[in-house]
């Protein structure tokens, strides 16, 4: 069982406040699992889990701009607006079963929803059921 050392280590946040596209990757594993575009094209081959290190965590401000059950899944696309932390870490409150690698931290005051696969996700469950 494994606790983000959130607490025990301080991480500040970066000054500046940015507007970051990020697409949800389904990894088997709990990983961050978000990636700018840029970040897919360049380091798509994974080679080394290139794509993996360059990987993001999220972490909302506050509870009520929380993603909801239906984001998050493969290749949703969200538009975050936020900061990101210094240092490389676990977002606040993060729980695992896993003993997963730190990873940057993108810290969201505000999101936007560009593409959502959770409709897909529904239909594709239903038929195989």
């Amino acid at each position: 069982f494994f606790e983000a050392p959130i607490f025990k280590q301080k991480n500040y946040l970066n000054e500046k406040v940015e507007t970051i596209e990020l697409t949800y990757i389904a990894w088997a594993c709990d990983c961050a699992n978000w990636a700018t575009k840029e970040d897919l094209r360049k380091y798509s081959k994974n080679i080394g889990d290139s794509l993996a290190y360059q990987s993001i965590f999220i972490e909302p401000s506050n509870e009520s701009i929380k993603l909801p059950d239906s984001l998050g899944f493969s290749n949703d696309r969200i538009k975050f607006t936020g900061q990101f932390y210094k240092n490389r870490g676990f977002p606040k409150d993060y729980v695992s079963f896993e003993n997963p690698d730190e990873a940057r931290i993108f810290r969201y005051t505000d999101y936007e929803v560009v593409i959502s696969n959770y409709r897909e996700y529904q239909n594709y469950i239903n038929e195989i059921e």
